[in-house]
Formats: structure tokens, sequence, C-alpha cells
């Protein structure tokens, strides 16, 4: 017993010590990103568990664009921030520009060989000016609200939910809203808090979007939930011009997953994005999309 107890306490010694990345080796990678670093850039941080230590000295710098990121195909750039010689898999084909050493921090300037470039996102269109959202039931549809507030808890026990968002369209029986999802993966997803309903759908119309070759998004439920598969499916069908674009089904114990809807003959043109979830016992369901076009080869 006395021989573990010194091997713990050398071991303690060595990682609250030498194995420490310093502050000033932090500081000086986000000065070196800063001076490089365009507003459409991604930033990460390796290993995944290095990331608070990563946002608290970024400060600013790590948005939550950047930290709740759907996904790294809408960044043209990234800079990994890296320690003890991670890596992002996630990034693995894109081209290295540039890698620089700050003490025990690696930051590399990554390429995307193939970009998508984001022309509208819903994320950004979560208003009373450009949304307007509605309670569907037997053909008859009734407003939501728009309300100011401060946010609430998604639930009363420990994990608990979705935080309700603050500035919120309220329905009877549901609302929406820009909110962080725990996701299955233990990764922030920033998406729309759209709470389906039992007996109504739930209809978004985002005015005066801009249209690519493909819409494209992802979906997830809080992982409380998705931790536990089952048939039960949450449907969003999208439509535009009064025509329909696709419909995505997110299955409960999926993740986060992506989906991709090809709108070739929206291409160039503005209009209404109509997004409706079908009735759903789900309630803790949320989701992106952008509207996109390839980038050219």
């Amino acid at each position: 017993m006395p021989l573990v107890a010194v091997i713990e306490l050398a071991l303690h010694v060595k990682q609250t010590s030498s194995d420490v990345v310093p502050e000033s080796d932090w500081v000086a990678a986000r000065d070196a990103v800063k001076a490089e670093l365009q507003s459409d850039d991604l930033i990460v941080f390796q290993p995944f568990w290095a990331d608070p230590l990563g946002r608290r000295t970024f400060g600013e710098l790590a948005t939550m664009k950047r930290e709740g990121r759907s996904d790294e195909r809408r960044f043209p750039r990234a800079f990994e921030v890296s320690i003890r010689g991670a890596h992002d898999a996630t990034l693995a084909g894109w081209k290295t520009l540039k890698e620089t050493r700050h003490g025990a921090v690696t930051v590399t300037l990554l390429e995307n060989p193939a970009p998508t470039p984001v022309l509208d996102d819903i994320l950004d269109l979560v208003n009373p000016e450009r949304l307007s959202v509605s309670r569907v039931e037997d053909g008859v549809e009734q407003p939501c609200s728009f309300q100011r507030g401060g946010s609430q808890g998604g639930s009363t026990v420990v994990p608990q939910g979705l935080l309700v968002p603050a500035d919120r369209f309220v329905c009877g029986g549901g609302h929406v809203g820009v909110a962080v999802l725990h996701g299955l993966d233990h990764h922030p997803h920033l998406c729309v808090y759209a709470t389906p309903m039992a007996g109504a759908s739930l209809r978004m119309k985002f005015a005066n979007v801009t249209f690519g070759s493909s819409l494209h998004g992802h979906s997830g439920i809080q992982w409380l939930v998705e931790r536990t598969p089952t048939p039960d499916k949450v449907a969003v069908a999208f439509s535009a011009f009064d025509r329909p674009i696709g419909t995505h089904h997110h299955k409960v114990g999926a993740g986060w997953v992506g989906f991709e809807l090809p709108t070739p003959e929206l291409d160039g043109k503005k209009g209404d994005l109509v997004a409706e979830i079908a009735p759903s016992s789900q309630r803790q369901f949320c989701f992106e999309a952008t509207t996109r076009r390839e980038a050219a080869r």
C-alpha cells in the first residue's frame, strides 16, 4: 500500500506539472491565429477534451457558430489548435497550408479541398422579420406569437433537457427558437429547437431565402432520449414556391445526422422556405438547414 501511494503521488505530480500546457503557450497560439483569422474560418481544439481549455484562452474567437457547427464542409479553411500530437479526424483530407509551434501547442492552417459555401442559414433567420411560425391542426392554421424574455430549463431533473430559448415563437403546445443541442456524440450543436406537437403540425416559413443547388441540414434529439433507440421518427417536410423539396425523417437513436436535398431548379432564386414538422411525441427535437452551392472545381 505505501508503494502504491508513492506511485500515485508521483503520477499526480507529473500530471499537474510537466504534462500541463502553460497558459503562455495557449496565449501565443491565440495571437497567431488571430493575426490570420478570417470571418469564415473554423477553429478546432484537439484533443476534444482540450476544447474548454482552448475556449478559455481564445475567448470571442471561439464563436458559437464555430463551436456549435453543424459540419465542417461549410468552412473553406480551418485552424487546428492541438496539444500532445492530437488531430481532428474530420479534417484528415484537408491540405496543410502552414504549421507553427508555440511551446506545447501546435497550430495548423488547413484548406478545405471541396467546400460548400453557405448562401442562407436558417439560424440567422429566427426572428419576427424573417420567420413566421404557426400551429396547423385539421387544416386550420393558427399563428404563433414571438416573445422575448429569459431562458428556461428544459426539465426539472438531471440531466436536463434542451434549454428553452429566451427569444422564441410560442405556440399552443410548442415553441421555436435557437438553442444548443447536447447531441448523442456529446458535442454541442447550434440548431433550431422546434418542439413537435402530438396533435398538430408545426409550420415555419422563412422569408426571402436565397436558394442554391441544395438544401443541406442536420437534426438531432437531446442525448438522454437518443441513447435509447426506438422506432419513433420525427418528419420535417421542406417546400418552396408551393412545391415540395423533400422530407427528412429523424429516427430516435440516430444521433446528430445530416441530410441533403437537391434543389437545382431553385438555384439563384429567392423566396420563402417552408419547414413543417409532422405531429410527434418527441419533444427534444432540434434541426438546422442551409442553402448551399457546390464550389466550382
